[in-house]
């Protein structure tokens, strides 16, 4: 493999580009093999997390197994690696960890006895996790207080991620899948709030929680990762589980038109919005083009909506929003799959494989070429993260800001599908 430089993949061909992505995932997976080298060398570590850690090398590695069963060994160590840091960091929702593990451990299952004692092991601790979030927000709920910290019910470590961690692990009618599924149906219900009515998922002060000048009526968050977009994948999910869940279909229902209403002037989606606009019905400018927040995430989870439901008005408006956010991306500067080059790239492989429309064959390509020009040999884990963020530096090796991540969308670009495991649950696309 050699350096490519800023230009180097934008004027080489599909098959060209394929061979190149090939290349980039077995160089990378040779790199991140040994569980203790890359805690080692990686700027920003913890054991296991998804996003940085070695339960996000397992779901690596699990789903290159898929095509090669030799790396079905390499998913065993970073397990094992995860399980010997055990018990991790307390509290935690799907990205850290039991959750994290027991999320990992799942997916990289061929067959029912696999990891089943470590993971009869996990499940009373994830139990324990949902129960502490239902029994905090029921309270407020039981008071009628408006004002939810999107961190109580977001993917990340929240109750969104939590409960698609229960879908994949649990029967549709297990109490705490169900209860916890009846709590993000009841988020959207709405609250008092000085006399008015707001949204039961508004979040007060800015995007950490905190009093924010930006937002000084708090605000309503529309990403994936954070927002009330996370909330429609995994009751879609729900859905096609059957949870017997009363309001199930309203609430997807809901959701989708709440999309459809707030879409920006040109037919994309803010990122967040604050109280007052929101209330007034004003929008806001488009979000930056992100699977985390913006157009292209929200897109994605629109169409299989709209596959769920049956509606074809919501899968178009889906494809014309993502095609026309895509035609022009706006604020990408890495290659990671949260925010970066590796994002739109698995998003438009997710877009495409669901709609049929090949339009998003060449958009493919161009983001695969763009994704290409920041591998570099030189560093550890050939692609690293954003200096500029304090989650990871040039030698950043996870899933949502690194290596792993990256690769994982070159390795569904090289192999002409989404995930054939399921890792990108943990992104709530699947």
């Amino acid at each position: 493999m050699t350096p490519t430089g800023p230009a180097g993949h934008g004027d080489r061909d599909p098959v060209a580009l394929r061979t190149a992505a090939t290349e980039a995932v077995g160089e990378v997976a040779e790199r991140l093999a040994d569980p203790r080298k890359v805690a080692d060398t990686a700027d920003f570590w913890i054991p296991q997390a998804l996003s940085d850690g070695h339960s996000g090398m397992a779901l690596f590695f699990a789903e290159l197994a898929h095509q090669d069963p030799a790396h079905r060994a390499t998913a065993h160590a970073h397990l094992a690696a995860c399980v010997a840091a055990l018990p991790g960091r307390p509290g935690d929702g799907l990205y850290h960890g039991a959750p994290a593990l027991a999320f990992a451990a799942h997916t990289a299952r061929r067959a029912p006895d696999d990891y089943a004692g470590l993971l009869a092991r996990l499940d009373p601790a994830v139990d324990g996790a949902v129960r502490a979030l239902l029994q905090q927000d029921r309270a407020r709920l039981a008071e009628r207080r408006a004002g939810l910290p999107f961190s109580v019910y977001d993917l990340i470590g929240g109750l969104a991620g939590l409960t698609r961690l229960l879908l994949a692990r649990r029967p549709a009618d297990d109490p705490t899948l169900t209860g916890a599924v009846a709590h993000l149906l009841r988020i959207l219900e709405p609250l008092p709030r000085d006399g008015t009515l707001v949204p039961g998922w508004w979040s007060p002060g800015g995007t950490d929680g905190r009093a924010d000048e930006n937002f000084p009526d708090g605000h309503l968050n529309f990403g994936v990762a954070h927002g009330i977009t996370g909330v429609l994948s995994v009751l879609v999910t729900a859905h096609r589980a059957q949870v017997p869940a009363p309001g199930l279909g309203d609430g997807i229902h809901h959701i989708a038109e709440l999309l459809l209403a707030r879409r920006t002037e040109d037919g994309r989606w803010p990122s967040l919005l604050p109280l007052a606009d929101f209330t007034a019905g004003r929008g806001g400018p488009p979000g930056r083009s992100a699977w985390c927040y913006g157009t292209p995430g929200v897109a994605a989870v629109l169409h299989r909506a709209g596959e769920a439901l049956d509606r074809p008005d919501w899968r178009q408006a889906a494809v014309d929003a993502a095609l026309l956010d895509l035609a022009d991306p706006s604020g990408v500067g890495d290659a990671g799959i949260c925010h970066g080059w590796a994002g739109l790239l698995y998003l438009a492989t997710v877009l495409g494989h669901a709609s049929g429309d090949a339009r998003f064959t060449a958009l493919q390509d161009r983001f695969a070429a763009r994704t290409l020009d920041f591998a570099d040999p030189a560093r550890p884990f050939v692609f690293g993260g954003d200096p500029a963020k304090k989650t990871g530096g040039a030698n950043c090796a996870g899933l949502l800001t690194g290596a792993a991540g990256t690769t994982l969308a070159l390795h569904a670009y090289a192999t002409g599908a989404p995930s054939a495991g399921g890792w990108d649950a943990a992104l709530l696309l699947s």
